[in-house]
């Protein structure tokens, strides 16, 4: 359940939950002296996400100093604490939520921090500072778009990749001018054209200066193309469920490492499987349910690729006998790693048939990563190994 001190931190922790899921949303952790980090931290491989959430209604004065008052209390608060945040975060390695759980950050040389300010208040009234505030580039979310942003870009590799492409955008010198909108009209854009700012198709040549009118994400997502879009990716909510399933086993000590027989909190494959965006979601839902369901599918096992250098495998074996289903698990994934070019990680998931286990029903899951192949040598090294200690700290199973 969403944990939040105020109604409107409570109401982003939930929309975190459900975009970016339970295991990787953090709300009100701990910083310095314990004192609160953030309003909500998401931490999901390389990506830290801080977002802070400023409620301040704004009080009409008759001219800019009713904007200035409001911006001061619902932006450059926010941006303050965000920044302070990312200093804090800067020197150490891991955090504390308020439920007194230990997060381990991603090592330093690997964190993309993205910044986030949910500024509420301004119901429209006034027109929204967004982009570099001094100490890096924040993103302005107001209470007509927050919704919108975490909705239609609900899984962590979808939402930083927007939040990137929109910084690269600013920083290659066009300006951006909202016409009575806010950041929403900029995803209606960015979807429009295929998650790109590539404006050239429509312009010739891509333009130093952009004018959104409030009108764009309405007409976005009142249209035919919207609509197929979401459709489209009906399916793909299954992989939500088939990681939170996992990730509960997890929270509740119900992982296990193979090689060790203890409980694990490794989260290497979930993490695999958390950021694979939602088009990639879709694919590969529709793949394993169709692997599992069919009973016209003889295979026993099917790979599928995935995002950004990722491959998945499925495996139909016996819970009866799963010492033997965890090492052909392990060594299909082997395969598929030196089979598919470009491949380094590999996320195996194996369970039984529906109907036909005698003994009840589990699952497991394998995690491989090797950045180069050296040698055909090698390969039949690794194979060796994997033969004969298969588990090598990638191994978990559910029970």
């Amino acid at each position: 359940m969403a944990h939040g001190i105020t109604p409107s931190e409570k109401f982003v922790a939930s929309l975190c939950e459900r975009s970016f899921l339970r295991l990787w949303t953090h709300s009100n952790p701990k910083g310095k002296k314990d004192k609160e980090l953030c309003d909500c931290l998401v931490v999901c491989g390389p990506h830290i996400v801080i977002i802070s959430v400023k409620e301040n209604e704004y009080k009409d004065t008759g001219d800019k100093t009713g904007w200035e008052r409001w911006r001061k209390a619902a932006i450059e608060k926010s941006a303050a604490q965000i920044w302070g945040a990312e200093r804090w975060l800067d020197t150490v390695n891991e955090i504390v939520r308020h439920d007194g759980r230990t997060i381990t950050l991603p090592k330093k040389d690997e964190r993309q921090y993205h910044r986030v300010s949910v500024s509420l208040g301004g119901r429209g009234h006034v027109p929204l500072k967004w982009g570099d505030l001094g100490n890096g580039f924040i993103h302005i979310c107001d209470e007509y778009s927050v919704g919108i942003v975490f909705s239609a870009l609900d899984t962590i590799t979808d939402f930083v990749e927007f939040l990137k492409a929109s910084e690269a955008l600013v920083t290659n010198g066009v300006k951006l001018m909202f016409a009575g909108g806010g950041i929403e009209d900029l995803v209606a854009l960015y979807l429009s054209h295929g998650r790109s700012f590539n404006l050239k198709a429509d312009t010739h040549e891509q333009p130093d200066r952009l004018i959104l009118h409030d009108d764009l994400w309405k007409g976005f997502s009142e249209s035919d193309e919207y609509a197929a879009i979401q459709t489209d990716m009906n399916d793909s909510y299954i992989w939500d469920r088939l990681i939170e399933h996992y990730a509960s086993d997890l929270l509740a000590d119900g992982m296990f490492d193979m090689h060790s027989r203890e409980v694990t909190d490794n989260q290497l494959a979930l993490v695999t499987m958390a950021l694979q965006p939602r088009a990639h979601r879709a694919v590969l839902a529709e793949s394993f349910i169709e692997f599992l369901e069919n009973p016209e599918l003889k295979v026993a096992s099917r790979a599928v690729q995935g995002y950004a250098e990722t491959a998945f495998v499925f495996l139909i074996g016996k819970s009866s006998d799963r010492k033997y289903r965890v090492r052909e698990l392990f060594l299909r994934c082997l395969v598929i790693r030196g089979r598919l070019t470009g491949v380094t990680t590999v996320v195996g998931i194996a369970t039984d048939r529906s109907g036909t286990s005698e003994v009840g029903y589990s699952s497991d899951l394998a995690y491989i990563h090797m950045p180069e192949w050296t040698s055909e040598s090698e390969k039949q090294v690794i194979g060796i190994q994997a033969d004969l200690g298969y588990f090598r700290n990638a191994q978990w199973a559910k029970r």
